[in-house]
């Protein structure tokens, strides 16, 4: 099974899949980052004993702690063995493009591992503000989401349940 967390103001989205989907995206700045990350660290030790056929991994960060920056360098160690062990592992790094910061965290991680970061720098102010109304076929409730949430719900073989009914 699956990891799917909604972004909050101090952790990101999450969406971990069986078919290779391994996505982190938003700020990760919790107190308490053992909680919010040994579940995932714990997930990936998991997935890549039997990886799918194409593993991507897509990080996107907004910022992230020195707590979180070590979980992080587990995870991409893990994802570094996975393909060593002779699978295929992407791994896309995604930065705001004024974002040195996090492009140089990229590039610190990256030298940690044999794997080639893939770094796409990213133009946000479209990113930041598309959200969709939502409706539940079966229920009738309604829910604004970001359009991020709604492209996870659709990877994960959901998005037949919903209608969108406004883009903002």
């Amino acid at each position: 099974m699956g990891i799917l967390i909604d972004k909050t103001s101090d952790c990101p989205y999450v969406n971990f899949n069986e078919d290779g989907l391994l996505e982190v995206e938003g700020r990760s700045i919790s107190e308490d980052v053992f909680s919010f990350w040994q579940p995932l660290i714990d997930w990936v030790k998991n997935y890549v004993r039997k990886p799918a056929e194409v593993t991507r991994a897509i990080f996107f960060l907004e910022y992230s702690n020195s707590s979180t920056n070590k979980y992080l360098s587990e995870m991409m160690k893990l994802l570094d063995k996975c393909a060593d062990d002779g699978n295929k592992v992407e791994i896309t790094w995604k930065y705001e493009e004024d974002d040195e910061s996090i492009l140089v965290l990229g590039q610190d991680l990256e030298s940690l591992i044999k794997l080639p970061l893939d770094y796409q720098p990213v133009e946000m102010e479209k990113q930041k503000t598309r959200k969709l109304k939502i409706k539940s076929k079966k229920s009738g409730g309604e829910a604004v989401i970001t359009f991020r949430y709604w492209e996870a719900i659709v990877r994960n073989g959901h998005g037949g349940e919903y209608t969108i009914v406004e883009e903002y």
